[in-house]
């Protein structure tokens, strides 16, 4: 089926022009003009999401959570029904689509905003249920993705040793005893739209796992210059902490500062297992690529570990 087609299922003109978006998604997505609308077309990966269908039954999941709550500044994308499914099979893909939604201000400039949107997804999640089908599997698994680097040859001795210590300590804190809630999985800037309201995006890694998952990731990607200037993460922790709504447990916010080493060595191991593979999960990066970034990562993690007084402090400020 032509993709200038794939619209019409969903009740929508065929697109008048379509236009491939590369940068930064997993999945094929394109910008359509249906009829003079705008639209985000998207081809699910199944090579990174094996089931689909449950990735986007979990997104019904959410927008109907997301409906139940009044005068909420924070929303998700409502995509456009195909009969009675959020989704249309075409030519053995899943494809969806939502009305495009113009930002009015750049996320990467309102570390508080994003902050806020992560911890009020949470909390506005906390007591709903999930797809039992896991969107990908063993995704934030530190110990599964040390476990492939440390089949990988060539790995310098000392990394190995570090990432090891690191899981070590991971395992302490994160154990059976530790809340999981439905957290999105994905949780930087960039996937937010300041609009009229802001919109979560990206909401296919949605899963059950830690708080500290999502603010850790967040704390790493406004981190990537490094760490000389605190305030980004200040914003992010205040506006994380005012999202939530209290919902916490001490545990849980004690856990936080551990979460910004854990995705931050996360990252790094599956940089590490890609520079030494021939199938890549980061598209379009060689192994030279792929090894820069980790080198880039293990500094950003040495820089997190060294402030970690001052990174704890900024935690507890926040959150008393």
């Amino acid at each position: 089926m032509d993709i200038r087609n794939i619209p019409t299922l969903f009740g929508l003109p065929e697109a008048d022009a379509l236009t491939e978006l590369s940068a930064g998604h997993i999945n094929r997505t394109f910008l359509a003009v249906c009829g003079g609308e705008k639209c985000v077309l998207q081809s699910l990966n199944r090579a990174v999401f094996r089931a689909p269908e449950a990735v986007m039954d979990n997104i019904s999941r959410i927008e109907a959570a997301f409906a139940k709550v009044g005068g909420c500044d924070i929303a998700v994308p409502h995509f456009i029904s195909c009969g009675d499914k959020n989704y249309a099979a075409a030519d053995e893909k899943v494809w969806r689509i939502y009305r495009y939604i113009t930002a009015t201000a750049e996320a990467s400039a309102e570390p508080m905003a994003a902050g806020r949107s992560f911890g009020t997804f949470i909390r506005i999640m906390d007591g709903s249920e999930l797809s039992s089908t896991p969107a990908i599997e063993g995704f934030h698994d530190f110990d599964g993705y040390f476990a492939v680097l440390a089949s990988k040859n060539g790995i310098d001795r000392d990394v190995m040793a570090a990432l090891d210590k690191l899981r070590d300590t991971l395992g302490q804190v994160f154990d059976s005893s530790l809340q999981k809630r439905i957290i999105h999985g994905d949780a930087k800037a960039d996937n937010i739209i300041i609009a009229h309201k802001t919109t979560i995006i990206d909401l296919d890694t949605v899963m059950c796992g830690y708080a500290a998952i999502d603010y850790g990731d967040l704390v790493r990607s406004v981190c990537k210059n490094g760490i000389t200037d605190l305030s980004p993460v200040r914003h992010i922790t205040a506006g994380f902490a005012q999202g939530l709504g209290g919902i916490l447990s001490d545990d849980e916010v004690n856990s936080l500062y551990y979460g910004i080493l854990w995705l931050t060595g996360e990252l790094a191991v599956r940089y590490l297992i890609d520079c030494k593979s021939e199938n890549k999960y980061f598209r379009g990066k060689t192994s030279a690529d792929c090894l820069a970034r980790a080198e880039q990562l293990l500094s950003q993690l040495k820089q997190f570990t060294e402030h970690g007084a001052e990174l704890t402090e900024i935690i507890h400020s926040a959150f008393a």
